[in-house]
């Protein structure tokens, strides 16, 4: 062997080694992915990747979970640990992606012996054709969502709802970005115009501009997605195309799914969940700064009437958080033997209230809003749309719980139903709507049953707020042209080594719940990395304790100085899933500064646990800002090499990122690492050694943010 090419073979493996490897992942045996290799160990990857309920209790991060997982056990109540292990064995061709169930052809099968389903259609094309729907359905959800906070924004603008705009200098700015001239109007009036242009681009059929993408993304992205030809016509029609090229016989070219895949991951960022957030600020305000407490533990057991908000369409829950402050409301508290009304936080709903100062507690994210409820402790839960879980109903039945719908396309049967119609008819009467939500919980409180209340004795202490105005106030930063300088300067001068985002889902499946998330966190803001978080994933970060600023005796010594010095969390919570806005914002305005494209910047994203269609193109979203982005979690496409190759290798090529998948969080943690050296490397600013935690350090080691008491051990149901 030639001897050069022998010392490059030895360095490349020594680049590849890992520090530590995850004792959990490493137990189960599952084989390693690898092109080429037969369709039944690509299943088994999958399959010896999911984790026994007890494995869930004892290793999650929350301790909280861990103990409900217990009560709802011993009370024989089911949830979503339970029912995913009767789904076992899950089916290997529905895992891997490698099933089509489009028409009445099949449903499908692609393997060695079977290449083709009945149409023609190989391995390939059906894992693309999945995932091109999967991300339209993503786009649906959020499109909704979307059209929605447009409407109301439009309607308040018009003066036909009275629900005050509480964003009016953010509304200005907004409207001069999209090029509404601004002079001698009322904010309402701007409100109107910014609504018509987020309408518009949500809902055309003609070609033309995408205002919203244009005037608001980077200027050099933009020109590569012109050059790429992925530039939306509007989400409904990239919606429509999406479903139309999958239909039966349509398009058949892998290509030109890829394409149909990225233009609705555009469009999907740019028109339904960058556009939201931003209306979302505008009527409800920005973000402010706020400690508060969260976790099963922040919730009240005596004297006080508890109500949860759940969802991701927040119009009717904001108008219920003004109604309790009235003296009207706490007189009907008093009336039925209560001291006070109190709201808690669920999903991303939830994560709404968290960011704006209304004090409302965190209490769960998705995936766990069922042990929330086996509290005992709601009389109501005030639902919206999304991500609320339909066993929910099956839990609130089993207590005094009341469910209420609020929104015609989030309804549950058996829930009672106090909603904004269909068409919006009744939007003028959302205060209306609201007091009747709370009238129903208020004159439930009689019902409850003290004795059956379980809380856990474990909350968190967290700092939210951190909106783009309050990092531009912390680092520095021009709103007027959109840099945050001190940002930059700390990145480039090798005060903090990076910048990395956390968002998407919690997931059971191929993932003990709030685990993974947790354990990258940890391990980056140990080695001088700083944290941006949202949604799901980002509540996971906040029950952990890792976002108060407490929390900097975890950081390394280079970003311990500077969140300390600037009294900041090392993990900074942006809000709600749609709020991957702020944090793609942070980003960009960051590498403006530094005069250095998203792509070059030392920067990642983070998805660990994907599972709602929309996290599909929440990741993408960022890999289209050219924002490495990571997952422990596979995307049910393991059965495509060639869409694996396209999605890992491809995309990096053309857009200068791509998603990159490890199942093992110390190694993921490991990989964003290195790549942020390698980038800083690349620029010629300082590079230094990282440290991987061991299980003892990361896993074990709860930060004194975290007030907890031990698990008592008849709620254990770790076998033995």
């Amino acid at each position: 062997m030639n001897e050069n090419k022998k010392t490059s073979d030895e360095n490349k493996k020594s680049e590849h080694k890992y520090q530590v490897e995850d004792e959990l992942t490493t137990s189960r045996n599952a084989p390693e992915y690898k092109p080429g290799m037969p369709f039944k160990d690509r299943v088994k990857i999958v399959h010896k990747l999911n984790y026994t309920k007890e494995e869930q209790q004892k290793h999650t991060s929350n301790k909280g979970v861990a103990e409900m997982i217990g009560v709802m056990d011993k009370k024989g109540i089911e949830n979503t640990f339970d029912r995913f292990i009767k789904q076992h064995p899950q089916c290997g061709y529905g895992l891997t992606g490698a099933c089509c169930a489009f028409c009445s052809y099949g449903p499908c099968r692609a393997d060695e012996k079977k290449t083709n389903s009945v149409c023609g259609k190989d391995v390939h094309l059906i894992v693309a054709g999945n995932a091109v729907r999967r991300m339209a359905a993503g786009l649906s959800a959020h499109g909704a969502h979307a059209r929605e906070i447009f409407i109301m924004l439009k309607q308040v603008g018009l003066g036909k709802v009275p629900v005050p705009i509480k964003g009016g200098a953010k509304a200005i700015v907004v409207g001069k970005l999209l090029g509404i001239k601004t002079r001698g109007k009322s904010v309402k009036e701007v409100c109107v115009e910014i609504a018509d242009k987020f309408i518009d681009d949500l809902q055309r059929a003609e070609p033309k501009k995408h205002d919203t993408l244009l005037a608001l993304a980077p200027y050099e992205r933009t020109k590569k997605w012109e050059e790429l030809n992925i530039i939306p016509i509007s989400a409904y029609h990239e919606c429509f195309e999406s479903n139309n090229i999958t239909s039966h016989g349509t398009d058949s070219d892998f290509e030109s799914h890829m394409e149909a895949f990225l233009r609705t991951a555009l469009v999907y960022a740019w028109s339904t969940v960058i556009s939201t957030s931003i209306a979302t600020d505008i009527l409800y305000g920005i973000p402010k700064r706020a400690k508060v407490e969260m976790n099963l533990g922040a919730i009240r057991k005596e004297k006080c009437i508890n109500v949860a908000l759940n969802g991701h369409s927040p119009l009717v829950a904001f108008a219920v958080s003004d109604l309790v402050k009235t003296d009207r409301i706490k007189e009907k508290v008093k009336a039925v033997g209560a001291e006070d009304i109190m709201l808690y936080g669920m999903c991303c709903t939830g994560g709404e209230f968290a960011q704006r100062d209304i004090n409302v507690p965190m209490v769960s994210m998705a995936s766990s809003c069922e042990l929330a409820v086996a509290t005992g402790a709601f009389e109501a839960v005030i639902v919206d749309m999304q991500d609320v879980i339909p066993g929910i109903m099956n839990v609130a039945k089993r207590y005094h719980t009341k469910l209420i719908t609020t929104c015609a396309s989030g309804r549950k049967e058996g829930a009672e139903r106090i909603e904004v119609d269909y068409y919006f008819g009744n939007i003028g009467n959302i205060y209306e709507i609201a007091e009747k939500v709370l009238d129903v919980a208020i004159n439930n409180y009689p019902n409850r049953k003290q004795e059956k209340i379980h809380i856990p004795k474990i909350r968190s202490k967290m700092e939210v707020g951190f909106g783009v105005e309050e990092i531009m106030k912390i680092f520095n930063g021009s709103i007027r042209y959109n840099l945050i300088y001190g940002l930059a300067e700390l990145i480039r001068s090798g005060k903090i080594r990076g910048l990395v985002n956390f968002g998407s889902c919690g997931n059971i499946s191929g993932a003990v719940f709030e685990r993974n998330q947790v354990i990258i966190a940890k391990q980056l803001i140990k080695n001088d990395v700083l944290v941006t978080c949202h949604g799901c994933s980002g509540m996971g970060l906040l029950f952990a304790g890792l976002a108060h600023p407490d929390a900097s005796k975890l950081c390394g010594e280079k970003l311990r100085e500077v969140v300390e010095a600037k009294k900041i969390p090392p993990v900074l919570h942006m809000g709600a899933c749609t709020d991957s806005t702020r944090a793609g914002q942070i980003l960009a305005f960051t590498a403006m500064a530094a005069g250095i494209a998203n792509q070059g910047m030392p920067y990642a994203m983070v998805a660990a646990d994907p599972a709602a269609e929309k996290t599909m193109g929440a990741r993408f979203a960022f890999v289209l800002q050219g924002i490495e982005t990571y997952s422990c979690v596979s995307d049910n496409t393991l059965a495509s090499d060639r869409y694996i190759d396209y999605t890992s290798n491809k995309l990096r090529e053309i857009l200068g990122a791509s998603l990159n998948w490890n199942p093992d969080p110390y190694k993921t943690s490991e990989d964003i690492l290195r790549m942020l050296n390698k980038k800083r490397k690349a620029l010629d600013w300082p590079v230094w050694d990282y440290v991987i935690g061991d299980r003892k350090e990361i896993e074990e080691n709860i930060p004194d943010t975290v007030e907890m008491s031990e698990m008592s051990e008849s709620f254990c149901v770790v076998a033995a």
